[in-house]
């Protein structure tokens, strides 16, 4: 996830993301006024527009945008694009300091995921770690949770809470707040377990750092 943070963090939430960059090489193309506050370093893009990392090739379009370089970039109705990542929120604030970015209304696609959605999501970059809570469903693994933790670097999530994931004739469920489900994605395959490896429990304690 390293390398978004530089285009607004977010690069795919994902593997090879680009996530933690710092937004320090990028172009912008507005699709109205650009303007500077002088006092406060804030660059406001009204209309929207497109900002562009070209070294690490990733796209981020928004209805709105607002960044001030090293400090954060925040954005409405969001389309962020990597070469392996498509993320699609209604906002996006990033703290570019922190490597954190928080979504709201997001979608989220990449080799594991499709049509991963949830109410708000919480992305730790330089961990590369994303906290999806609020009506978590995935079309491909498909999915239904409360809460799913996404470690992206080792390629494995966590469901915290009741859940229902589906796979064939084949459905695992868990009710109430104690119940887990891991998913290790490997060579294209997806293995689902209520065990929970002993490297997996770690998850769960990102959970609480999203309300």
């Amino acid at each position: 996830m390293n390398r978004l943070g530089r285009l607004l963090p977010v690069a795919p939430l994902i593997l090879a993301l680009a996530l933690g960059a710092r937004f320090a090489a990028f172009s912008v193309e507005p699709f109205g006024p650009k303007r500077l506050n002088l006092d406060t370093g804030v660059t406001t893009l009204p209309q929207g527009g497109i900002l562009i990392d070209n070294e690490n090739g990733l796209r981020l379009k928004g209805s709105y945008i607002e960044y001030k370089e090293g400090s954060f970039v925040r954005a409405r109705g969001v389309e962020l694009l990597s070469q392996r990542e498509t993320f699609l929120a209604q906002t996006l604030d990033h703290d570019i300091p922190k490597q954190e970015a928080r979504f709201t209304a997001l979608t989220f696609g990449d080799a594991n995921f499709k049509g991963l959605r949830a109410e708000r999501a919480l992305a730790f970059f330089a961990e590369e770690v994303v906290v999806l809570k609020g009506r978590v469903q995935a079309e491909s693994p498909r999915l239904q949770a409360e809460t799913l933790v996404v470690d992206l670097r080792a390629g494995e999530a966590l469901a915290l809470g009741s859940f229902t994931y589906q796979e064939g004739r084949a459905t695992l469920r868990g009710q109430g707040p104690t119940a887990r489900l891991h998913l290790r994605f490997q060579g294209g395959r997806v293995q689902a377990s209520t065990r929970i490896p002993d490297s997996a429990a770690r998850l769960g304690q990102y959970a609480g750092r999203l309300p």
